[in-house]
This record gives structure tokens, sequence and C-alpha cells, in this order.
């Protein structure tokens, strides 16, 4: 008997903690603030498109981000449902700590909070690490350049010049397109120009429509996860 409670515990007790995980995972990361275009969330069942984001979205559940879409649901479909930023988040060759990289550091330089919390999580449950978040966030613009970061392996040190030069100065050198181009392949390479271009496009729709009402939030500054 002792030893069947005993099992009993422990299977509750990580089942409890794959919960728990999970949730810390899928849980709405939104605050339902307002934005400076009123939201559109067609009920389900109701619209094909929205339907059709709920199916990619972990939890079933439409962000503010997508209710700022819906006002033109070319727009969203275009956004979300197999096409350019459905590749970037879930196909796209990249090691998926340096995609979380790429978008958390594009939404950190550009002041948008939204983006930030919206991937925080996320980065860290493909494998950043609290001391990773923190340098991301951090680090001033292209000192990664003179000194790399300490809690940054050398291709995510790569990564962090690489979307510095091209968020803040647009051009980027051809020193550092070769530093990153040693960890990666031609096509991965592609494929980080692509995320680096598309979340500072994020950046700049989510700022712009004060989505969340999250234009004059800090980005926070991790402290746990």
């Amino acid at each position: 008997m002792c030893i069947k409670l005993a099992f009993l515990f422990f299977a509750f007790t990580a089942l409890a903690n794959v919960v728990i995980a999970t949730k810390r995972v899928v849980v709405k990361r939104d605050d339902n603030l307002p934005a400076r275009v009123p939201y559109v969330f067609p009920p389900p069942g109701t619209d094909a498109v929205a339907d059709a984001i709920r199916q990619r979205r972990v939890n079933g559940t439409l962000l503010d981000l997508d209710g700022v879409l819906l006002q033109d649901e070319g727009v969203a479909s275009s956004w979300n449902i197999n096409v350019f930023f459905g590749v970037i988040r879930d196909n796209n060759s990249l090691p998926a700590t340096m995609r979380e990289l790429f978008i958390s550091r594009t939404g950190a330089l550009n002041n948008a909070a939204y983006v930030w919390l919206q991937h925080e999580l996320v980065g860290a449950s493909v494998g950043l690490t609290l001391n990773q978040l923190g340098e991301i966030r951090l680090t001033p613009a292209f000192a990664s350049a003179h000194t790399p970061n300490s809690s940054l392996t050398p291709e995510l040190n790569a990564a962090m010049v690489f979307v510095d030069f091209m968020t803040e100065s647009v051009q980027v050198p051809q020193t550092v397109f070769n530093s990153l181009h040693k960890f990666l392949n031609d096509t991965q390479m592609v494929d980080a120009v692509a995320t680096v271009g598309g979340y500072n496009f994020v950046s700049r729709f989510v700022v712009a429509l004060d989505v969340d009402s999250k234009a004059d939030v800090p980005v926070p500054i991790p402290t746990s996860l």
C-alpha cells in the first residue's frame, strides 16, 4: 500500500508539473487593454479567417494583435495563416533559440514591449535562460560587437551583432554577415534576415497602433521565468 501511495504521489506531482509548465507557455499574454483602433473578435464558428488564426494559437484564443489585424481580413489572413509570419514563427530553418533571440532582441531595440511580452516565455520554452534573456534585453546596441556577452554561445553572440546592425543601421557590414554565416547555411541566412526584418515590421505595427496599450510601456527586464 505504501509503495502504491508513493507511486501515485510522484505520478500526480509529475503531472502537476507538466500542467504548470504547459500553462506557463500557453497562457494568454495580453492584458486586454485597448488599442488605437477597435479590436475585432468574431465569435468562434462565424468567421473563417478568425477560426484559422485560432487553430494556430496554442490556447485557441485570439490575441489583441489578431483583433487589430482582423480589421482587415486580407492583412490578417496573409499575416497569420501559413504565409509570411506563419513561416517565420513556425516553419523556418533557424535553431529555435536563435529565432527567439532575433525576435526578442528586435522588440527590445524598438521599445516594443508587446513583442517582448509575447515572446519572453516562448524563448524560455525553447532553451533561452534567464541570464541570456537579460542580456538580450539589456545589452546596449552594438556592444556585443566589441565585448561578447558572457552567457551567450558564439553563434548567439553573432546573432546579437547581426540583429543590432539590421535594426539600428539597416546596413549590415560584410564582416558581420560573415560572422553569422559561419554558423548558418545559405537558407538559414535568408531566414535570419526575414525574421529580423519581419519583426522590425511587427514592432512598428504594434507600437503605432498601441496594441494592448503597450506603446509607452518600457520593455520589461526579466527577473524570473
